[in-house]
């Protein structure tokens, strides 16, 4: 595997979200993936977003957030064609290195109860789930 990781620039929006498309996560084109709103959340400190690149190719992303005592890894996603490669495994270990560069030393992801093969790639690499944690949101607006 001769993939690298780096940060996302912007001209890397499309091909992310053709990855989260492809991948099967939910594309939110019209509400908080357009590439105005990715664009805005890129500049923020609290953003680090990676994406995976082979022969110069975007072949994998993930979205990391913080609030500088808990890092979030969301929409970590790799297109079929490239699964089973290394590459989501790449991703995470890059992201723990750039949230733990900032002090940020407990890292979090949210899976879908369904999505059995993200659930094993967390636990295989150390992460634990917790049966006792409830996830509740609240929406301002509507999430197109």
């Amino acid at each position: 595997m001769s993939a690298e990781v780096r940060r996302m620039r912007p001209e890397d929006h499309a091909d992310v979200a053709d990855i989260w498309v492809r991948s099967g996560l939910p594309y939110q084109p019209r509400g908080r993936d357009t590439e105005e709103r990715i664009l805005e959340q890129m500049e923020r400190d609290s953003s680090i977003f990676l994406v995976a690149e082979d022969h110069g190719k975007v072949v994998g992303a993930v979205l990391v957030t913080h609030d500088l005592r808990k890092g979030w890894l969301n929409r970590l996603a790799v297109p079929p064609e490239e699964q089973g490669k290394g590459i989501a495994r790449m991703l995470v270990r890059r992201a723990e290195e750039e949230l733990s560069a900032v002090g940020v030393n407990i890292f979090a992801v949210q899976v879908q109860q369904h999505n059995h093969r993200s659930r094993k790639l967390f636990a295989d690499l150390g992460y634990q789930e917790h049966d006792d944690i409830v996830y509740c949101s609240k929406r301002s607006g509507p999430d197109e």
